[in-house]
C-alpha cells in the first residue's frame, strides 16, 4: 500500500519539515496512526513508553507521545505546526477525561500558532454517535483554537488521509495568518 499520500499537500512550503505532534489518552490509537502514516497500513502496536518520532518522512517530523503522561505533552508544543488529538470513539467512560485534556490543550496552546485535528478513531468498531462525541468532549463549545475533526479507523485507514488534509489546510491557514500579521507590522 505504501506510505499515506500526504506529500502533495505539503503544509510548509519551505524546506523545513512541518512538525506534527500526536496526543490522546491511552489506547486511543496514536501509535497505530503514527505507524499508518509512516508505512501506509495498519500494524499491531504496543503502548508507547515516552514517545516515538519519525524523521524519515520527507515533509513531516512526527512525534507520537505516550497517553499515560499528558502532563508532559505541553513540552512538545513549542515550534509545532499541528497537533492531532486522538479520541477512542468506542469508550464513553473516558469522554470526561478527554474533555478535560482538550480544555488543558486549549490553555497550553492559547498563544501558539497551531492547528489541531481531532480524530475520532475506531470507526470500524461499535462506536458512539458523532454528535454525542462532539458534545461530550466539548469540541465545539470549549475549544478556541483553529480545529478540524474527522471520524477515522487506523485499522482500515478510513478517514486518515481526509483528516491529514484537513490538518494541512489548517496549518497553511495559520501560516498565512502569521505572514499577513508580520507584513502589517
Amino acid at each position: 500500500m505504501g506510505s499515506i499520500c500526504i506529500c502533495q499537500s505539503k503544509a510548509n512550503q519551505n524546506s523545513i519539515k512541518t512538525k506534527i505532534v500526536i496526543v490522546g489518552l491511552e489506547s486511543s490509537g496514536k501509535t497505530a496512526l503514527f505507524e499508518y502514516i509512516r508505512i501506509g497500513n495498519f500494524v499491531q502496536t504496543e503502548p508507547t513508553e515516552g514517545y516515538n518520532v519519525n524523521f524519515n518522512n520527507k515533509d513531516f517530523l512526527i512525534f507520537d507521545l505516550a497517553g499515560k503522561t499528558p502532563n508532559l505533552w505541553q513540552h512538545y508544543y513549542q515550534n509545532t505546526d499541528g497537533i492531532i488529538f486522538m479520541i477512542d470513539s468506542t469508550n464513553k467512560g473516558k469522554l470526561q477525561e478527554v474533555k478535560q485534556q482538550l480544555i488543558k490543550l486549549n490553555r497550553d496552546i492559547e498563544f501558539l500558532n497551531i492547528g489541531v485535528l481531532i480524530l475520532f478513531n475506531k470507526q470500524d468498531l461499535e462506536h458512539l454517535d458523532f454528535q454525542v462525541l462532539l458534545e461530550e468532549c466539548g469540541v465545539e463549545k470549549n475549544l478556541q483554537f483553529q480545529k478540524a475533526w474527522q471520524m477515522c479507523s487506523c485499522k482500515t485507514g478510513e478517514g486518515i488521509e481526509e483528516g491529514i488534509k484537513k490538518l494541512v489546510f489548517l496549518i497553511k491557514k495559520q501560516q498565512t495568518t502569521v505572514q499577513n500579521q508580520q507584513q502589517i507590522t
